[in-house]
This record gives C-alpha cells, sequence and structure tokens, in this order.
C-alpha cells in the first residue's frame, strides 16, 4: 500500500485497516508518498464548515502510519499495489489499483469542490480501478451526493464509505472493463468556492431558523397510478395538529385496512409506532393511536405476516441492532421476539419471502460516512435466522437508491424495490427499481418509475405504502415557524 505521509489522513488508514483485516489479503508492505499540503484558504473554508454544521469525524485528520517493507520471504511476490496517495502511481507496476472520482485521478475534494459549482443535482461516482496487463478494469463504485452548502461534509462521508470499498476491490475478482478516464482539468478554485460558500450557508441556516419541515403522510384510495393525482385527494386520516408523521406502512388482515406510522409528538425527539384503521367506505379515520414504544427511537414498523403470525420489524438503528417483534393482540400488543442482527447499525429493515428463503434488505453506513448510500441484502431459510451476508454486499452503493422506502411491490410477475433518491436532498424522490436478479449470490435492479416531491405536493418524500384498496406517501413541506415555536418538533433527517 502507498498512503500520504507523514500525517496519513484518517480515511487512509481507515482503509489499510480494512485491508489488513481481510481474510483473503494479507498486506505485506506499507509506504508514505510524502505529505499532502492544503492552502491556508482551504483549511479556513473546512474550518468554518465544521464549526457552522457540527460535522462529524475529519477524513482527512492526519495520523501515524506505520511502514513496513516486505520480508525476504514476501520480496518479489507483492501481487497487487495499492495507491490510495494523492501523487499519481508509476506505470510500471504489473497490478496498481487506485482510485477515480469523477472519473478522473484526483483527490475527492477536488471533485466535490467540482460538482459543487456546477449546475445540477451534483453526485460524484468514485470507481476503484485496476490497471494491469489485462486492461484496465473496474472493480467497485460507488455514487456520493454533494450537498451545495457544504464540500467538507459532502467529501468527509464519501470518503468514509471509500475506505470500505477498497478493501472489497482488492478482494474482487477481474471485474468488467472501466469506462475511459475523463480528461485532466485544473482543479477547482478555492476563491470561486469561498464567494459561493457564505451565500449558501446563509441559505441553509436560515431556512432552519425560518421553517419547520415536519414529515406528514397522505392516504389515498388506490389508484392506476402511484405518482398521480395526488393532490387532489380527499383526507382518509385525521392526524394530530402539531404531530410529525412519516414512514407509512398499509396492512390488510381479514378483510380490514390498516396504517401504521412512525409519530414524533411536539414534546419529544423519540418516535413511537402508532396504527388508525381505515374505514373501508373512505370516510376520515383517526388519528392514529400509539402501540409500540421504548425507550429509544423506532421509526419504519415493517409489518408482515408469516406463518400465521403477523410480525413487525421496526427501526432500531439507534441500538446497532434489528429487532423482531410479533403480534399478541393484533394491532394494539406487541412483544420482541427475537434480534435478528446484532452490533449492525441497520436502518429501514425490509423482509421479502421469495423463491423459499427469506430476504432482509437493509441499509448499513461505515461509521462517519451517510445512512443513504449502501443497502446491504441478508438472507435466511427462517426467521429468526441465523442471517447471512450476501457475497455482493453493498448490493447497491449510489445514494440514487441505497435506502429501502417501503416494503417490494409485486407488480404482475415482477418484483419491484421502493427506493430512497437522496441525491438531491435528503427524500428527495422515491425511485421504483425492478429487480432483475436475486439469489445468495447475486443482485440486480434497474428503475422503473418515479415518485417526485411535487407529485405529491411537497418539497421531499421518502417512503411509499400500497394494499388492495389504499396507498400512503409521507412528505414534507416548509412550515414558517411561529416566533417562540421550538426547533424540536421538525422531525429529524436521518442521513
Amino acid at each position: 500500500m502507498v498512503l500520504d505521509g507523514p500525517g496519513t489522513p484518517a480515511w487512509q488508514l481507515r482503509a489499510l485497516e480494512a485491508l489488513s483485516a481481510s481474510p483473503r489479503l494479507e498486506v505485506v508492505a506499507v509506504r508514505l508518498a510524502g505529505s499532502t499540503r492544503r492552502g491556508v484558504a482551504r483549511r479556513v473554508h473546512g474550518m468554518l464548515e465544521r464549526r457552522l454544521f457540527r460535522l462529524g469525524p475529519d477524513a482527512l485528520a492526519p495520523g501515524q502510519a506505520r511502514t513496513t517493507e516486505p520480508s525476504r520471504a514476501d520480496a518479489g511476490e507483492t501481487e497487487l499495489l495499492v495507491w490510495l496517495a494523492e501523487s499519481t502511481g508509476p506505470d510500471s507496476e504489473p497490478e496498481i489499483l487506485y482510485l477515480r472520482h469523477g472519473g478522473r485521478r484526483e483527490p475527492a475534494e477536488d471533485a466535490f469542490r467540482r460538482a459543487v459549482l456546477r449546475d445540477g443535482a451534483p453526485l460524484v461516482e468514485t470507481e476503484a480501478v485496476l490497471r494491469g496487463g489485462s486492461g484496465t478494469r473496474l472493480l467497485a463504485r460507488t455514487v456520493s451526493a454533494a450537498r451545495p452548502y457544504s464540500t467538507t461534509l459532502s467529501r468527509d462521508r464519501a470518503l468514509w464509505k471509500v475506505a470500505s470499498m477498497v478493501a472489497r476491490a482488492a478482494a474482487a475478482g477481474d471485474g468488467e472493463p472501466a469506462p475511459q478516464e475523463a480528461p485532466a482539468a485544473r482543479a477547482p478554485s478555492t476563491a470561486e468556492l469561498l464567494a459561493r460558500s457564505p451565500w449558501r450557508w446563509l441559505r441553509i441556516l436560515g431556512a432552519r431558523a425560518l421553517f419547520a419541515r415536519p414529515w406528514q403522510v397522505l392516504v389515498r384510495e388506490r389508484g392506476e397510478d402511484p405518482a398521480a393525482g395526488w393532490p387532489a385527494a380527499h383526507a382518509i386520516v385525521r392526524w394530530q395538529p402539531g404531530h410529525a408523521y412519516a414512514d407509512p406502512f398499509l396492512f390488510e388482515r381479514d378483510g380490514r385496512h390498516h396504517l401504521f406510522c412512525e409519530e414524533i409528538r411536539p414534546d419529544s425527539w423519540r418516535a413511537v409506532i402508532s396504527h388508525v384503521e381505515l374505514r373501508a367506505d373512505g370516510a376520515t379515520a383517526g388519528p392514529p393511536e400509539p402501540v409500540l414504544e421504548a425507550a429509544y427511537h423506532l421509526s419504519y414498523p415493517f409489518l408482515f405476516a408469516h406463518a400465521g403470525e403477523v410480525f413487525m420489524i421496526p427501526e432500531t438503528s439507534s441500538q446497532q441492532r434489528v429487532e423482531l417483534y410479533r403480534a399478541v393482540c393484533f394491532p394494539r400488543e406487541w412483544r420482541r421476539e427475537a434480534v435478528l442482527l446484532e452490533g449492525i447499525a441497520a436502518s429501514d429493515a425490509t423482509l421479502l419471502e421469495h423463491d423459499g428463503r427469506l430476504w432482509l434488505f437493509v441499509n448499513v453506513a461505515a461509521p462517519g460516512a451517510t445512512l443513504l448510500d449502501e443497502l446491504h441484502l441478508f438472507s435466511a431459510t427462517e426467521l429468526r435466522g441465523p442471517w447471512e451476508a450476501h457475497a455482493g454486499n453493498p448490493v447497491v452503493s449510489d445514494v440514487r437508491a441505497g435506502r429501502p422506502a417501503g416494503a417490494v411491490q409485486r407488480w404482475g410477475d415482477r418484483l419491484v424495490r421502493p427506493a430512497q433518491d437522496s441525491s438531491l436532498r435528503y427524500g428527495g424522490a422515491i425511485s421504483f427499481r425492478q429487480i432483475d436478479e436475486l439469489t445468495v449470490e447475486r443482485y440486480a435492479e434497474h428503475e422503473i418509475g418515479r415518485i417526485e416531491p411535487g407529485d405529491v405536493g411537497g418539497r421531499a418524500t421518502h417512503t411509499y405504502a400500497s394494499d388492495g384498496s389504499f396507498e400512503a406517501v409521507d412528505l414534507r413541506r416548509r412550515q414558517l415557524r411561529p416566533r417562540a415555536a421550538p426547533r424540536r418538533a421538525a422531525g429529524r433527517d436521518r442521513g
């Protein structure tokens, strides 16, 4: 491995740890290519963003890498050179793995600055590329969002994710032919970014201070097009004023229709799971009432029937586990039956029974990375496990489709997975994705439809649900805050 240093960036040290821990790899030598120096303006810009937005761990924080040389037994036998340093690696090595950001061999910081400064929805695609005797091969890729108000935040989240991707790429097979490298370009001007940043900082901080953005839920009789006609739908549920509602799930049982959702009361950040039965005649019902509470945050109440009983998997990522609840007296009494996954911060667990196996889709993030980008898949033959990780995890590494947005749908003979597209913002859209391949070794999907926030009359939407008679979405609108209103009732972003 070749790293920057002395003063090796923290994300490179984590990549070294992941490579060293891999049972399929052995790190035989670590070398430093020299320190990278960032100008005063860049350091000041990053420092201001960290203070304004209370960012997490700095992916570029300098650390100490222990350099080693191969032993005599290893000398001349190294199969792969992993080059993470910002300087360009040698052309003479027979096998060299390196990173491209936005199609270029350049620092991630430059790629994210370029994405923020250009128009449109800013995205950065990072590729792990292998150059060797068989040409240039693509081993792994991930797509990250570049938030216009903070390049520092965007860069750090991506690099913490990429640190894990490097080990996966090094242990991968031959990959596929890599796209042609983009032509070299001048590094984005720090002066231009500094000229734009204060306005963007003021805009985002001002919007947070002036507007609440509570999540709300819309329910309607089921239509032919999931994206059309929402603004004209009449109210089917009566909601409590001042309460935030999100993550709707519809469940049909014995000919009756039930809506479960996350509810946040005005005096709390800790959400509960609430329920309301929908009227068969379409008349207004409600408001929802809590049916499951805990000493920690609960959301995304995924319901399903199995072996004649009803179960729920609420999101409990703050507890580093995926919990299974069984209905003791449906729909109001629930008992925790098992922990399906332990020691993992998994969000929005979504279960599917298909081809004789149970499949669990969950969103997982590396420490410091965002909870929007990477979809992991687990499978089992029994509900209580053991659950086995998919060979291709993460099966999706893309902010446009990485996080579940509701139960997998059956549209005729097609399996369709609703996913969050948070490339523009958290809850930027719902992407319907047809599952093309689902085995213990392979997974593939592609987009076949969308719900945009404007389709439902909001600025954000991130969960879709349906049953035989009804369908539901959640959405966010801006609401001007009362002068004395506390900010705690606005709901919370988890990505």
